[in-house]
């Protein structure tokens, strides 16, 4: 009935952005077992840089909003507070 709360569109292409991203790293790492065998096979190199390029496009349009750790709240609260300087007061 309503669409799903659930749905980000932005993260769906997060993470294909990250498959085409292991993608292209195989595919890299076929191309130079495949150099090492004296074999090479140029098709691999060239679909890993296209897909690892994809890839990058894709997770670059997403950012993850971290929340704080709180690690730091300790100095934050012991740390004395800037007072301001009252302007209407001569």
């Amino acid at each position: 009935m309503s669409s799903n709360q659930g749905f980000d569109r932005k993260e769906i292409l997060y993470r294909i952005g990250t498959f085409f991203l292991l993608v292209g790293i195989v595919l890299l790492v076929f191309f130079f077992l495949s150099e090492s065998a004296d074999q090479v096979v140029f098709d691999y190199f060239c679909w890993s840089l296209i897909l690892i390029v994809i890839g990058f496009v894709f997770r670059a349009q997403y950012k993850k909003a971290t929340p704080a750790s709180g690690r730091f709240s300790l100095v934050k609260r012991l740390t004395p507070k800037s007072k301001k300087p009252d302007q209407g007061k001569k």
